[in-house]
């Protein structure tokens, strides 16, 4: 009995998906379905219900399922001790939001190459609804988002938060001294895509019967927020740890508010599974270095 079959059986019975699976796993999904008849013939039973489409696991299959996550288990326990970070291989695929592009997350990814040579990362930058959503598909190994993903099947590990700040563009006239919610609300506003937190803080911070409609708009890109702030498009809030250069160089300016909006969370979040050591190694990192970005 191969390992590799009890893993590829692990991860269509977790997915739901030979198809995913085989993504997954970056393979075909000829050879998934191959590895899990060659498990059957093993075993001599037979895993799947093949009367639905979906990967439905059989009674003897959810069994079955329990040993494949103990034996993955002790086959990761076994390498990290033994061989230890640098004998890690495989592609992993993390995910970002982009305020943390501005931040610390290329320095994480310099480091990583150092750090698991064996390592192929993949990293994509998105909004959290997406990078959840990939995480629940199991179509992303590791985000760092806006968080926590309350679903039971991952782990959270906070990774820092930024408070948000209204900024304007340098030549847009507004009263002086600080404003007031009415105040920002008179002006075009520009935030984050709807289904974001940031975006709904906006708009829940900017309500009352004494606040004038909201001229709202949303953009999916941080670069692309400032750059439409210092044109003079609109407003925004956002993180206040990616305005410094943008402030010191006099392309937008940070407005006084007499209101607070909430800070940005940000979690590392990974699917909980029994080969999620590069995950935990990885975030170990992580924290390290968002610990130092935060400063004193």
């Amino acid at each position: 009995m191969r390992l590799k079959n009890l893993q590829t059986f692990y991860w269509v019975a977790t997915i739901g998906s030979f198809r995913q699976a085989s993504e997954r796993l970056y393979t075909t999904q000829p050879a998934v379905s191959a590895r899990i008849a060659a498990l059957e013939r093993d075993l001599g039973v037979q895993l799947f219900d093949r009367s639905v489409r979906q990967a439905r696991l059989t009674a003897v299959g959810h069994d079955v399922l329990r040993y494949a996550e103990k034996m993955m288990e002790l086959s990761n326990e076994l390498t990290g001790e033994v061989a230890g970070a640098e004998r890690m291989s495989g592609v992993f695929r993390i995910g970002a939001s982009e305020t943390l592009v501005h931040t610390w997350f290329p320095d994480l990814l310099a480091a990583l190459p150092g750090a698991f040579p064996g390592i192929t990362v993949e990293a994509h930058v998105d909004i959290t609804p997406n990078l959840r959503d990939d995480l629940v598909r199991r179509e992303m190994d590791i985000a760092f988002l806006v968080g926590p993903v309350s679903e039971p099947s991952m782990v959270n590990l906070p990774c820092g938060s930024y408070p948000m700040v209204w900024i304007a563009g340098t030549d847009m006239t507004l009263p002086d001294g600080v404003l007031g919610r009415a105040e920002i609300a008179a002006h075009s506003i520009l935030t984050f895509p709807r289904r974001t937190r940031p975006a709904m803080n906006v708009q829940n911070a900017l309500r009352g019967a004494d606040i004038p409609p909201l001229k709202i708009n949303f953009a999916s890109s941080l670069t692309a927020i400032l750059q439409l702030v210092e044109q003079g498009f609109a407003l925004a809030a956002v993180p206040e740890a990616v305005i410094g250069g943008p402030v010191a160089e006099g392309r937008v300016r940070r407005l006084e508010v007499d209101f607070q909006l909430d800070d940005l969370a940000f979690t590392a979040t990974y699917p909980n599974s029994p080969d999620d050591r590069v995950a935990e190694a990885i975030t170990e990192m992580a924290l390290e270095m968002a610990a130092r970005n935060a400063g004193p």
